[in-house]
């Protein structure tokens, strides 16, 4: 790898990982030692170079809630807040959101999970430990400070790395929560989304700011229902906050992004931009339902967006999604195209109900180069209304390869069934930046609402390291193997932060 392209492997973004779960010890454990420093794996929890899998089951057990965490040897395990000597209630959602990222930068990837539901909804975030052992330990956990704001509804951990005379060293890294339900002054439901600094202890490095749209260097303004924070993305210094539920002029869920990015001598001063379809040089217009910032992820500075809702033609809600350019230092950001599955090149073709957009991530390599994942789980496969399909195909620019993936093609496990929702959550298995030009991510589908048997609504999920050897994970109830049914196993996965 040369070093211009090392420099860009190295703050890759964005990257959702799955894999099996190992045990979980009491928070009064101590990790053992062993990690590999420089692991070029993102996602790797106990640094032994394949990024594991995590998905949160956030719906498993009345809503306690769940993480299933997939190691690369095969180790499983359900981590639940009782394993970590948590108090559990239902509703609580443990697991709601969960992000991956090197925090103390020891080789092994760390744990956020957030708990919007704890609490009467005002929400906790615990930090936890990963080790080469496997044994996962909590760091630290971080109360929500408004009521009924949902905090932890996203979480985001970010590690930026800087070239010392030491090498390459972390430094500044933040984890990233929003709660969306929080009011704003007399404004109900605006939202806001809180920057926590972080040691490499997990302990705050200095106060906590909460950036909500009335903070200053952020745009727009705080109204009713924003829920600004809905959706979170971001790597090194810069965030993605998705409203999908913003009103634009008078259309009801026309959606917006805001782009925020700080620098190294000012890391928690956040300013950017807010685009909506309406914004110069977006294509399209606001219109209502387009769901404009549904999904939203950001890798290497390019940015990805979902309007599932989006009518094409006589198309009700067949989506389309936004690539873009943001660069965190002008705060500039730059349109490269509109894409739905009436564009040339693309696979498919729009019809009512797709959703396409749904769920959107970015991998390096696992197509051509940097790839757009994108989710479409009202897809209909044959007569199967609501199968669900992915897309894939080259994200920067028009042309190169495209792919499009559903149950019972090429390997994948299970047969296209009405309401399956596969493609609901996608994600990114993370290859090793070490690999140099040869680097290739995998991905992870998720299919919420995948009857198992029995259990309705059990949910399932699949991955592949290499777009070509499929494997497929199913939650079970411990000591029984029974799939729980409404777990909607699948319906969300893990972001990570660069490796």
């Amino acid at each position: 790898m040369s070093h211009p392209r090392r420099l860009l492997a190295v703050f890759v973004g964005l990257g959702l990982t799955l894999s099996a779960v190992t045990a979980a010890s009491p928070a009064t454990a101590r990790a053992a030692s062993g990690c590999k420093a420089g692991n070029g794996v993102a996602g790797d929890l106990n640094s032994d170079g394949l990024a594991d899998i995590v998905v949160g089951v956030p719906a498993y057990d009345n809503e306690r809630g769940a993480v299933d965490i997939s190691f690369s040897d095969g180790q499983r395990r359900l981590l639940r807040a009782a394993d970590l000597g948590l108090p559990s209630s239902p509703g609580d959602r443990f697991g709601a959101s969960v992000a991956l990222g090197d925090v103390n930068d020891d080789g092994c990837a760390d744990l956020a999970i957030g708990v919007p539901g704890r609490d009467k909804s005002k929400g906790v975030v615990h930090l936890v430990k990963g080790s080469q052992t496997h044994t996962l330990t909590l760091m630290n956990s971080f109360t929500g400070a408004a009521a009924h704001g949902s905090f932890g509804a996203q979480v985001v951990l970010l590690t930026p790395r800087e070239l010392t005379p030491l090498g390459w060293l972390r430094t500044g890294q933040q984890l990233v929560v929003s709660a969306p339900t929080a009011d704003d002054s007399k404004k109900w439901e605006a939202g806001q989304v809180v920057v926590l600094p972080l040691t490499t202890t997990g302990a705050l490095a200095s106060a906590r700011v909460t950036l909500t749209q009335n903070s200053p260097g952020v745009p727009g303004t705080s109204e009713n229902g924003d829920r600004f924070g809905s959706r979170l993305a971001g790597q090194d210094r810069t965030i993605a906050i998705g409203m999908p539920n913003k009103v634009i002029g008078n259309r009801v869920d026309a959606g917006s992004v805001t782009l925020l990015s700080a620098t190294a001598a000012r890391p928690t001063t956040f300013k950017g931009v807010g685009l909506t379809q309406n914004s110069p040089g977006i294509p399209g217009k606001a219109e209502a339902d387009d769901l404009f910032g549904e999904a939203v992820t950001i890798r290497d500075n390019y940015v990805l967006i979902g309007a599932p809702g989006e009518t094409i033609g006589s198309a009700y809600y067949t989506g389309q999604v936004h690539l873009l350019h943001f660069d965190p230092a002008t705060r500039k950001y730059r349109s490269l195209r509109a894409v739905h599955q009436n564009t040339a090149g693309i696979p498919g073709s729009n019809r009512s109900g797709d959703y396409f957009g749904t769920a959107v991530a970015l991998g390096i390599n696992t197509l051509d180069q940097l790839t757009a994942i994108v989710g479409a789980p009202g897809k209909k496969i044959g007569k199967a209304l609501g199968a669900g399909a992915v897309v894939m195909f080259r994200a920067n620019r028009a042309g190169g390869a495209t792919k499009t993936i559903y149950q019972g093609k090429d390997g994948i496990a299970g047969k296209p069934e009405a309401a399956d929702d596969f493609g609901a959550a996608v994600g990114i298995v993370s290859g090793d930046i070490a690999d140099g030009e040869s680097m290739r991510d995998g991905i992870v589908i998720g299919a919420p609402r995948e009857d198992i048997g029995s259990s309705e609504a059990a949910g399932a999920v699949v991955y592949s390291r290499d777009l070509s050897n499929w494997h497929s994970l199913k939650l079970t109830t411990p000591g029984t193997g029974t799939p729980p049914a409404l777990s909607l196993f699948g319906e969300t996965f893990a972001a990570v932060a660069a490796a």
